[in-house]
């Protein structure tokens, strides 16, 4: 029987991405530069957790949707 789980890389990926556009978004946060100067970087964090958030639904969608297993027919 195949192991039809996601792939470990594939968990570590969200995990870093969403990690990162966090961090992304919690340092230009706290950044006393111009609005503009940090702006494209709150963005780019904001695309990296949206993205961890996007695998993370799909992946456990498609875990979801495993077909249930039917026992046999009467004899």
């Amino acid at each position: 029987m195949a192991d039809r789980r996601a792939p470990w890389w594939l968990w570590a990926y969200m995990a870093a991405s969403f990690l990162s556009g966090v961090n992304v978004i919690v340092a230009s946060l706290l950044d006393r530069d111009p609005w503009w100067s940090w702006l494209p970087h709150l963005l780019l964090g904001l695309v990296l957790v949206a993205f961890a958030v996007f695998l993370f639904v799909a992946v456990g969608r498609s875990l979801q949707r495993r077909p249930k297993k039917r026992g046999l027919p009467p004899l």
